[in-house]
């Protein structure tokens, strides 16, 4: 990813439509051989365009800027709801920037819904609408290859993943993407950052008998390994009352450690990609951005030299003691 395209991801992060919209016009055709800058108009500046027309709090010249790219064919919106928000914003939008276009100004097309339409005899021309519209739909294909000889050895191949699933491996790909100054851990054991002795005056038997043997989705770290917060993906098997009182105790569990908990939940379970995880991410980005923090300061181990043979003088004071 190059330093124009991070820039542009973290302009959309913190919300700032149009610093993103002036540094995309500014590259201007430079922005479509980058790697990761699809993922930026595609991905992320649908949701956040969203979240701001729904708060109506877009303006004026964020939605003059968004109506000249994508009349010009510099940016591509495939969302009708986006275009048809901005076609009924565009007049005032140019009143309020006090621009020289005409009005009313020409408003942005919007994509044909596929319809069903009945068989038609064979003797029946049918004539075709000009600009219509192809719907498209994305396809996802994922293999895998193997090179090399197949020996005796690869058959008591006994490792597996540390995802137990490939929805599970997107997230923990999407969460890593959220928070790139992060270490990451999936389905980390609750009792490896946890100090289960030092609760015995703050939890039961129960909660530390569920914290020996729970884990969490995911974890944040920082450089040193010290734990930030945890995130759960949660579904709809959670609704049941038994995972629903697990769920509770594992609340209550990083209460009293100390450790915020943040829980995901995807409505359509069958989306298994890293961008709809990022989506969810970033809907609540102001929870979570909370937890990032803004300076890391990692651990330092300070030295300073001493006489030789102080340290085993105090040492035998301190056992005298």
């Amino acid at each position: 990813m190059s330093a124009t395209v991070a820039d542009m991801r973290e302009l959309l992060e913190n919300k700032d439509l149009l610093g993103f919209l002036k540094l995309y016009e500014a590259q201007g055709s430079l922005l479509t051989s980058q790697p990761g800058a699809g993922g930026c108009t595609q991905r992320l500046l649908p949701a956040l365009c969203r979240e701001l027309l729904a708060r109506n709090s877009v303006q004026a010249e964020e939605i003059f800027l968004l109506w000249k790219l994508i009349r010009g064919g510099q940016l591509l919106v495939v969302d009708n709801d986006i275009l048809q928000s901005i076609n009924e914003r565009i007049d005032q939008a140019l009143l309020d920037c006090k621009n020289s276009i005409s009005l009313p100004a020409s408003r942005l097309p919007l994509y044909a819904q596929e319809a069903i339409e009945p068989a038609k005899p064979q003797h029946v021309q049918v004539q075709q609408r000009p600009h219509e519209f192809v719907h498209m739909e994305r396809v996802v294909i994922c293999s895998t290859f193997t090179f090399g000889f197949y020996g005796m050895s690869d058959t008591f191949n006994f490792k597996k993943n540390l995802c137990a699933s490939s929805q599970e491996r997107e997230f923990l790909k999407a969460v890593r993407q959220y928070f790139p100054s992060l270490r990451v851990y999936p389905n980390l054991p609750l009792r490896n950052f946890i100090d289960l002795d030092a609760m015995n005056n703050f939890a039961d038997d129960q909660i530390r008998r569920f914290c020996w043997s729970s884990q969490v989705d995911a974890l944040l770290c920082t450089e040193d390994e010290d734990p930030i917060a945890g995130i759960e993906l949660d579904s709809m098997h959670h609704d049941d009352p038994a995972a629903a009182a697990r769920d509770a105790m594992k609340d209550k569990l990083f209460a009293i450690a100390g450790v915020p908990l943040v829980r995901i939940r995807a409505e359509d379970t069958s989306n298994v990609r890293a961008e709809d995880f990022y989506e969810l991410l970033l809907a609540q980005s102001e929870a979570l951005g909370e937890l990032r923090p803004r300076h890391l300061r990692p651990r330092r181990n300070h030295d300073t030299l001493i006489p030789a043979g102080s340290r085993n003088r105090r040492t035998a004071m301190t056992s005298v003691r």
